[in-house]
């Protein structure tokens, strides 16, 4: 009887100590998530113990939402034109936190008021604005850039039709650098969301570019956006 409810007893007090650990961690994240929230998205993305509690919060959100576009190992996926996220190439913003966090926020041409969709890329080919000739060429001239193996008669037909016929530089600049003030992606470091062989940036340049990222505003909470943002450059940044 008496060893009855001694067991019944120390179950209980470890049922009512378990709660406590429970409790006193759920009251400590929510501490963190909330001085995530209050200080400067840049402080938040450098300070290590708020990174480090960001990150462990974020991974199973990313998964969760992310990864399906992004891959779980954060590299993009060209067939959907889903860029990498783990190097320091940005289509919209310098990387910054507060720059992702924006993104994550209204997406991109989401429909939502504040979404990033200044620019698009035309279907040139579809449009009969470039001929196939034009565009195998424009694909010469931008493997030139990238130091890449290239034709050279066609790089070169392909400058002047970049500069004059096309119109691109109206967008990516004349130098190619492109702007990310408005998503226009620099031509000249060798990163492409859609794919890096000729036959995929031939495609880009005939069919277009158009695709949509949601914006989560209104289906994840603040703090676990500004979790997101800060992993995300923390991924970017390798661990700094």
């Amino acid at each position: 009887m008496f060893r009855s409810t001694w067991t019944w007893v120390a179950l209980l007090a470890v049922l009512v100590a378990a709660g406590s650990v429970r409790w006193a961690v759920r009251t400590a994240d929510q501490r963190l998530a909330q001085q995530l929230l209050t200080v400067s998205p840049e402080v938040s993305g450098l300070d290590p113990a708020l990174r480090r509690f960001a990150v462990r919060r974020a991974q199973p959100l990313f998964r969760a939402h992310c990864a399906v576009c992004h891959g779980e190992n954060m590299t993009g996926n060209a067939a959907l034109g889903a860029p990498d996220l783990t190097d320091r190439v940005w289509l919209y913003g310098k990387g910054s936190v507060f720059d992702i966090e924006r993104t994550l926020l209204y997406g991109i041409r989401s429909g939502a008021p504040q979404t990033r969709n200044v620019t698009d890329m035309p279907a040139f080919g579809v449009r009969g604005q470039l001929t196939p000739s034009d565009i195998n060429d424009v694909v010469q001239y931008l493997l030139q850039l990238n130091k890449r193996p290239y034709q050279a008669e066609a790089a070169r037909d392909g400058k002047q039709v970049y500069e004059r016929k096309g119109g691109c530089g109206d967008c990516h600049g004349a130098d190619a650098h492109g702007n990310s003030d408005y998503g226009a992606p620099d031509l000249t470091v060798n990163v492409w969301n859609s794919g890096a062989d000729a036959p995929s940036l031939y495609r880009a340049i005939y069919s277009g570019e158009h695709h949509v990222m949601p914006g989560w505003i209104g289906t994840l909470s603040l703090a676990q956006i500004r979790e997101l943002a800060v992993y995300v450059y923390s991924a970017s940044h390798g661990g700094e």
